[in-house]
């Protein structure tokens, strides 16, 4: 766009401009539409939550939807219990039937024709087959066909294991972790108490943080980051390409030099 004003080609110049509005103004359009949608949600949060009475019925009511029952055999019973399974506890003893939710990461000591559909976890559509038999050395979910994995669902078959771990302990509560989690940056400080370099250099790196985070390079999902460093190293060679194309002609900047540079970028 500022190459074709730059040499007065004006119509140019404004098809462009126009397709860059119209982008920015799309792109505008939905990144409010979800901030709109963010902020109702809050605003129904605040409303629905506002009395204690209600609000605890409402997280009852949630955790009954989240949290599904759980068949469990404890305390030497000869009977197997039936209760959510938020109170399940590393140790007790599980019994899963088709078309349950695995309350925990559970360690299978008895299993009859049982499979477990874990594509919340690694993605596999086809449900795995579980095993007793023991698994050597450190392996990933998907090889660990001895355990059942929080949150999986139970395809086919019966099966008994041992809770192993519960909540954020289990690989459901780990991948939740990781995206919750957000690490420090080292070496960010400015107390010149510790080093005497600490003001600039702490400084020098939180200007590149915000630099970095509003062009987009340091902030967001690892693939954001990596197509914004892509959209920038694409802007650089179409500077270099439009640089290259007037070097070729001596800067002697015609109107076909000009179509040619801007046709060669986009």
């Amino acid at each position: 766009m500022a190459l074709s004003y730059g040499t007065k080609d004006y119509i140019e110049g404004g098809v462009i401009t126009g397709v860059i509005c119209l982008n920015v103004a799309i792109g505008f359009w939905q990144e409010y539409n979800a901030y709109a949608c963010k902020r109702s949600f809050v605003m129904v949060q605040q409303f629905v939550f506002a009395d204690s009475g209600f609000r605890e019925k409402t997280v009852d009511s949630l955790r009954s939807l989240s949290s599904p029952s759980a068949a469990v055999l404890r305390n030497g019973d000869i009977g197997v219990k039936t209760i959510p399974s938020g109170p399940v506890v590393p140790g007790d003893i599980i019994q899963l039937t088709t078309g349950d939710i695995v309350p925990a990461d559970v360690r299978i000591f008895e299993a009859y024709n049982f499979a477990a559909l874990e594509a919340i976890l690694t993605g596999e559509p086809i449900p795995v087959i579980k095993e007793i038999e023991l698994i050597e050395g450190e392996q990933g979910i998907g090889d660990r066909i001895n355990m059942a994995f929080s949150g999986t669902e139970v395809t086919k078959g019966r099966a008994r294991g041992i809770v192993v771990s519960t909540g954020m302990g289990t690989e459901m509560g780990a991948i939740a972790a990781a995206m919750q989690r957000k690490p420090k940056k080292p070496n960010r400080s400015i107390d010149p108490k510790k080093n005497k370099w600490n003001p600039i250099k702490g400084s020098a790196l939180r200007t590149w943080d915000g630099v970095g985070k509003f062009l987009g390079l340091t902030e967001g999902t690892p693939l954001q980051r990596k197509l914004a460093k892509l959209a920038y190293i694409l802007f650089g060679c179409a500077l270099l390409l439009a640089i290259i194309v007037f070097g070729v002609n001596k800067f002697n900047v015609t109107h076909e030099v000009q179509i040619y540079a801007i046709s060669l970028g986009e």
